[in-house]
Order: C-alpha cells, then sequence, then structure tokens
C-alpha cells in the first residue's frame, strides 16, 4: 500500500511539473501545423531567445510562408516589436488576433491584447495618395514602394517627412504629423518638368482675324500661346486678307517668349454680277449669293461659279494677286429643253405647282343610316347595309419649298349605298306599328358633296419619278337625297315610293393622299396614289328626314277596296364619321 501510494504521488507530481512547464511555456502548447518548417521555428525561438531579432524575423518568415501557423506569425509580430518596427507589429499583432485568436492560450491571448493597446498609442496611420502611377515613395527616408502604396501604412505617431519622385516630374516633399492612433493624409500632385519653352504671340496692325503659324503650321487663331521644344522657331500669320511677316525665335527650356506680330492687309477683291440678276454664285465650292457678289479674298488661286437650272454652267479660275479687283458680268446660255432621264440638269423641286386627279371612293365603317343603327327598333326582322361606293374629283395648286410645300385643295364627290329592310307584318305591329304590313323596303341613299382644304405637301423626285404625301383640313358640304320603295310580302299586292326633300349637313373635314407620280417632263407627270377623305354627318345641318303615312301605288282586285297606305317612319341618312378611301389617277404640273 505505501509502495502505490509513493507511485501515485510520484505520477501527481509529473504531472504538475508538466502542467507548469505548460503554463510558462505557452507557445510550446501550439500545436505544430501540419507540414511546417519545424527548424525554420525552432531556428526562430533560438534567435530571439538570443536577442537577435533579425535573424529571428527572418525565420518566421520562412516558417509563415511555407505553413502559415499561430506560432509563426506571433514571432513574427514579437520580432518586429523588438526591432522598434512598431506600426508592422501592431498590424501583425492585429492579423494573429484576427486569424487565430480562438486557438491562442491565454497567456499568449494577454499579450497580443496589451501589445495592441500599447501600440495603438504609440502609433497612428499615414494615407499617401498620389496624381502618378509608378512613383517611388519614402517616409523617414525609408522606401515605402511604387505608387499605388497601400491606403494606410502605420507608422509611429510623431512628424514624419514623405519624399516621393519619378523621372519626368518635379520631386514631392511633404510633412505630416500623425496622431496616437489617428490619420494623417498627404495628398501629392507631381509637376511635370518643362521640357521647352513657352510662347505667347499677339497680333497689332489689321483688325482682321489672323492665324498663327509656327514653322508652317497652323496652331490656331490670335491671340495664341503654348509651349515648343527647345530650339530655333519661325512663328508668322495669316488670314484671307491679311499677313505678319515672319519673325525667328530661340526657345530655351523654362523661357517665356512674347512674339508681337504686325499684320498687313493683302486682300483681293471679286466681283461677280449675272446680266438677269439669277443664277447662284458660288466662289470657292462655297454659296456666295444669287445674281450678284462682291468680297474680299486672299491673294492666290481661286474658283468662280455660276449656276442656274436650265442654262450652261459658268465655270472660271483666276489667281488673284495682292490688292487686285476681279470683275465681271456673266450672261449665262440657256440650254435646249431637256428630256427627263437624257443627262440635262435637274430642277430643283421649288415653286409653283399643281395638278388633279379622279378618284373612286369606298366607304369604311359604313354611313350610319337608320337601317344600319335601328334596324330592331324600325321593327324589321333584317336589314342588309352594305356600304356606299361612289367617285370624285380634286384638284389643287399650292407652292413648295424643297421638299415641303403647301396648297389649297378643293374637291368634288358623289356616293350612293342601297340597303333593304324586310318586315315581318302583324305579328309585330302591336309592338311596333310601323312593322306592318309585311313588306320589303328597298333604300337609295344618294349624296352629292364638296370639300375645301388647306394642305402641306411633302415630295421627293428623281429624273423619272417623283413621291408626294399631302393631308390638311378643311370643310365639306353634302346634300343627301333618299328614295324608298315598299312592296307588301302579305299577298295584298300594295307598293308605295317615297321620296323626301333632300337634306345637307356641314362638317369639318380632312384630306390626305399620297401618289407617285411618272414624270413625262420636269414639269409634268401622270399620278397614281391613293385617297382618304373623311368628315362627320352629325355636326351641322340636317341629316334626317321625317316620316310619312305613306300612299298606295297600287291595290290588289278589282277595285282596291280595304287597301291601306305603308308607313315609312322618319330616317337618319347618315350619322357620325363618314370615312372614305379609295385609288386615284391624275396629272401633275411643275414646279
Amino acid at each position: 500500500m505505501i509502495r502505490r501510494s509513493r507511485s501515485i504521488s510520484a505520477s501527481l507530481a509529473g504531472l504538475l511539473l508538466l502542467a507548469a512547464a505548460t503554463a510558462l511555456c505557452p507557445r510550446l502548447a501550439l500545436a505544430q501545423p501540419v507540414g511546417a518548417p519545424a527548424a525554420a521555428l525552432a531556428a526562430g525561438d533560438k534567435a530571439g531567445r538570443a536577442r537577435d531579432f533579425r535573424a529571428a524575423l527572418a525565420q518566421y518568415e520562412l516558417a509563415q510562408k511555407a505553413a502559415p501557423s499561430a506560432r509563426a506569425e506571433l514571432g513574427l509580430a514579437d520580432a518586429l516589436y523588438n526591432l522598434g518596427r512598431l506600426g508592422e507589429a501592431y498590424d501583425t499583432y492585429g492579423d494573429v488576433e484576427q486569424t487565430y485568436g480562438p486557438k491562442l492560450g491565454a497567456i499568449d491571448r494577454g499579450l497580443v491584447a496589451r501589445r495592441r493597446k500599447e501600440l495603438a498609442a504609440r502609433t497612428g496611420y499615414l494615407s499617401i495618395r498620389v496624381s502618378e502611377a509608378g512613383a517611388d515613395v519614402a517616409v523617414d527616408g525609408e522606401p515605402l514602394g511604387s505608387t499605388p502604396v497601400p491606403a494606410l501604412v502605420r507608422v509611429l505617431s510623431g512628424a514624419h517627412d514623405v519624399h516621393i519622385t519619378k523621372a519626368g516630374f518635379s520631386a514631392f516633399d511633404g510633412k505630416a504629423e500623425v496622431a496616437p492612433d489617428g490619420k494623417a493624409l498627404i495628398d501629392a500632385t507631381l509637376a511635370p518638368l518643362a521640357t521647352g519653352g513657352h510662347v505667347v504671340v499677339h497680333v497689332a496692325g489689321s483688325g482682321a482675324p489672323l492665324r498663327v503659324l509656327v514653322d508652317g503650321v497652323d496652331v490656331g487663331a490670335a491671340p495664341w500661346e503654348g509651349d515648343l521644344p527647345p530650339g530655333e522657331h519661325t512663328i508668322a500669320g495669316r488670314s484671307s486678307s491679311a499677313t505678319a511677316q515672319a519673325q525667328s525665335v530661340d526657345v530655351t527650356v523654362g523661357s517665356r517668349t512674347a512674339v508681337d506680330l504686325v499684320a498687313a492687309e493683302t486682300a483681293g477683291h471679286i466681283q461677280i454680277t449675272t446680266s438677269d440678276g439669277k443664277g447662284v454664285i458660288y466662289v470657292d465650292g462655297v454659296v456666295k449669293a444669287e445674281g450678284k457678289f462682291s468680297g474680299d479674298f486672299a491673294p492666290g488661286p481661286h474658283t468662280v461659279v455660276v449656276s442656274r437650272d436650265g442654262y450652261q454652267r459658268f465655270d472660271r479660275t483666276l489667281s488673284l494677286a495682292e490688292h487686285q479687283t476681279w470683275a465681271e458680268t456673266v450672261t449665262l446660255a440657256q440650254l435646249a429643253a431637256p428630256v427627263v432621264g437624257q443627262g440635262e440638269v435637274e430642277r430643283g423641286y421649288h415653286g409653283l405647282y399643281g395638278g388633279f386627279g379622279l378618284t373612286g371612293l369606298f366607304g369604311v365603317g359604313g354611313m350610319g343610316t337608320e337601317l344600319e343603327t335601328s334596324c330592331g327598333t324600325l321593327g324589321a326582322q333584317s336589314c342588309s347595309t352594305p356600304n356606299a361606293i361612289g367617285g370624285g374629283a380634286f384638284g389643287y395648286l399650292g407652292y413648295t419649298f424643297d421638299p415641303v410645300g403647301f396648297e389649297l385643295m378643293l374637291g368634288g364627290t358623289v356616293d350612293e349605298a342601297k340597303q333593304t329592310a324586310t318586315f315581318g307584318g302583324s305579328g309585330q305591329a302591336s309592338l311596333v306599328p310601323s312593322s306592318a304590313p309585311a313588306r320589303t323596303e328597298s333604300f337609295s341613299f344618294l349624296r352629292i358633296g364638296g370639300v375645301a382644304a388647306l394642305r402641306a405637301r411633302a415630295g421627293f423626285q428623281t429624273r423619272a419619278l417623283r413621291g408626294t404625301f399631302a393631308a390638311g383640313p378643311g370643310v365639306s358640304y353634302r346634300l343627301m337625297q333618299m328614295e324608298r320603295d315598299a312592296a307588301a310580302t302579305d299577298g295584298s299586292g300594295r307598293v308605295d315610293k317615297y321620296v323626301p326633300t333632300p337634306v345637307g349637313y356641314f362638317s369639318p373635314a380632312i384630306t390626305a393622299d399620297a401618289a407617285l407620280a411618272f414624270r413625262l417632263s420636269p414639269t409634268l407627270a401622270v399620278t397614281v396614289g391613293a385617297v382618304f377623305w373623311a368628315d362627320n354627318a352629325s355636326i351641322a345641318g340636317s341629316n334626317a328626314v321625317p316620316p310619312t303615312t305613306g300612299h298606295t301605288l297600287a291595290t290588289p282586285g278589282p277595285s282596291g277596296a280595304g287597301a291601306a297606305p305603308i308607313p315609312t317612319p322618319g330616317y337618319n341618312l347618315a350619322t357620325g364619321p363618314q370615312v372614305f378611301l379609295g385609288p386615284y389617277v391624275g396629272l401633275q404640273f411643275g414646279p
């Protein structure tokens, strides 16, 4: 029993010694990362104990690069701390805390927290922003790297010197005061080094605007300034009516040179007049006037052209000397009447025009007669209501400004619709008296009228074709006549005809047409197209006829005894919009 007790005591003593060793050497308790270079970690620990912190830093960096671990990164942080690289130590302790915090022993966690708190009070962040990439940055004489550098760099609190250099730019030197656990900003804009001199050019003399020539190259209007490379340069000036004598300047790096040019008038004069005051005048390809032009131009070659439709073109090249006046009166020779498509000079689509057309008209959407809108109300069993069909003629006269013109259009139309209604007779007479007797009624709705409109017409043309489209508002008047023939179907043989007095209505109207014209000559074309005409029968005037009790035109039997007239209720001959579409052919004249 005594031996067993001693054995137990020895075991407990061993466990206590192991626990104490673990507590005293917490880093030995950290698990070795799988595959970590143990030799580098051991060498780092040995160098740290010998206070050779540079060697320890190198060994811990090898170990961390091969296999990142808490032991290696904590060793890095301790080495940086003891080397006085406190900003880097602060960031490294922060990485240890963020990455391995829960895995650290209590002593290591406490050490990291104390060091972070201590270093936060002794360091702060420095932010360096540089306008140019690839610039070398040094802080307190220590290289930081080439831009872009890290957004925030941890440094000791206090004053710091920042030196930034880049080839081709002036060096930048700045100071930053970093507060404990604060942030300071250096915003550096590098200025390019001068590689040439600056030249400023002014002009005296002529009030004409002058262009500046540097070594014969136009660099802009005077006054002008800009940088030129070192060496000798020639500065001159010119405009369409003046010149400035060239001057030589010697430009050196960083210099500023002022040049005063003296301008003198050199312009020549061109004067063109056509004998009849017509024809477009061009000088050097630019339209100047019609019929007469006078202006100043720079000495040298120029081209003068006078052009007019139907006339031979005038074309002259001249060489204008300084202060010379060139004047000429031009008489254009008229060409033979051209035939379209045989190489004639094309007429412009500009001027007075006109035309006329004959059109067929087809109703769209119905007339809105009583049979269409109220067949059942009339007492009819059924109604047949085909659309109206008709025709018309129209003419127009206007003036076009290529490609759009304006015109007055006048037109006349006639159309007719034939519709029928079938009545069942006495079966419905108690409800709708006009349903008796049983009969068939045939209607003819004849309409004639006219329309006037102001329209815009757009067009384009080739030598053989011309396309146009016109549309615009106007007014219309339509006179309507109804004729109704009734024939009884109850065996009585009664018939009746009702022809009421014509009625008419006024209405706003819209007209449009689109056409393709085949040109027989420059001013005459055959047109083929389509028309759209619309108005409204329910706005003004009368569109309805009164009812009639009817009268018998024929009765059955020898005496016609007992024959009764055939009544007719009031009828709307047309209601609502009246829309017509149709093709047309015609002629167009001009422009």
